[in-house]
């Protein structure tokens, strides 16, 4: 079915207290929720200076190496790094796959089904705030839903969605996704909105790269590391 842009609706997700963002309009899979607080300016030691920060996500359905964007979610790529940095995440695991479907974005139709890889990060050491200054969800970008450790992998663009995410980082490469299980699942429909959650979980893990310094191309990162800052 065709879906109008902005429409309020509301989609159950377990595990999560979702509430409406200031600014951020409901929409078919989530509820934006926009949580004020202080931010903590984060800021790269190392010498030289290091490339991107990067994480790697991996099972045995393959990898998405993702490319931290502390510039977009400072708070949040912290905890991410922290427990990337742990080399274990017991917890953290895939539940919901959707395809993209055909004639997606064409004369506003945006699902279902809805173009995600979700899961989640369940031991992150606490849930990341809401921080979003205004953009929107591209293909490939790695996205937290707010007021939970939950997390999506966008496999298409989400123009739908506004700015009620957090975007915390960028996948480099989404060849491994369709080999994640798309089925079998089950359905979801509140109020005329069906949404697919797969009959099975599916564990990963979630690891650190060092980055790689800039002016030399090749090594570690020299003890590069996220440093955290009140902010003034």
């Amino acid at each position: 079915m065709k879906l109008i842009p902005f429409v309020s609706i509301f989609v159950a997700l377990a595990g999560c207290n979702l509430r409406t963002a200031q600014g951020a309009g409901r929409n078919g899979a989530f509820i934006g929720y926009h949580e004020s607080e202080a931010r903590r300016e984060v800021t790269l030691a190392a010498q030289p200076k290091p490339g991107p920060f990067r994480v790697k996500i991996s099972s045995s359905y393959g990898e998405f190496i993702i490319k931290l964007r502390p510039d977009l979610a400072p708070d949040t790529c912290t905890l991410v790094w922290e427990l990337a940095q742990k080399g274990n995440c017991p917890a953290c695991k895939f539940y919901r796959h959707e395809p993209v479907p055909m004639d997606w974005g064409r004369d506003g139709f945006w699902g279902p089904p809805y173009a995600l890889l979700q899961g989640s990060l369940a031991d992150l050491a606490r849930e990341p705030p809401f921080e979003n200054q205004g953009n929107s969800v591209k293909k490939g970008d790695i996205c937290m839903i707010p007021n939970c450790k939950e997390f999506f992998i966008a496999t298409a663009d989400h123009p739908e969605w506004g700015h009620s995410h957090t975007i915390w980082g960028e996948v480099e490469d989404l060849s491994a996704e369709p080999n994640y299980p798309f089925e079998p699942f089950h359905s979801n429909t509140h109020d005329n909105i069906t949404t697919r959650w797969l009959d099975n979980t599916y564990a990963f893990n979630l690891t650190a790269i060092e980055p790689v310094p800039l002016d030399t191309g090749s090594g570690s990162g020299t003890g590069a590391r996220l440093l955290l800052n009140n902010a003034t």
